[in-house]
């Protein structure tokens, strides 16, 4: 794939500014949001490849926000969490998102779904 845009929604500024400088050292952009509100507004000004979404935010949660962005964008959406149960990863699946991140994160494995992402048209 060529460029991607991704867009990393996480509390932590840590959290994604890690996952910046991994996709930047592969040559993708990346937007950052900390709560619902600045999610919602990033995805109404622009259009994503991938959407990285943590379960623990201010004022929502990941899947109260998953049943949200999911009308708005066409990307897929991975939640990211600590709780790594099964009953996590098949709730967000039900919600709609296409696949979960446990957390501490594997940056090589979020780095390969980026990989397969389908081209983008110019």
């Amino acid at each position: 794939m060529n460029s991607a845009k991704i867009l990393v929604i996480d509390d932590e500024h840590t959290i994604i500014e890690i996952l910046a400088r991994a996709f930047a050292s592969r040559g993708h952009l990346t937007a950052g949001a900390v709560n619902g509100a600045e999610a919602l507004t990033a995805l109404g000004a622009s259009e994503f490849d991938l959407v990285l979404l943590d379960q623990v935010l201010p004022q929502t949660t990941g899947m109260q926000l998953l049943q949200r962005l999911r009308p708005l964008t066409r990307a897929p959406i991975y939640l990211m969490s600590g709780d790594s149960s099964e009953d996590t990863a098949l709730d967000a699946s039900f919600l709609g998102a296409a696949g979960f991140f446990a957390k501490p994160l594997n940056i090589n494995e979020i780095l390969d779904i980026v990989d397969r992402l389908p081209q983008r048209r110019a």
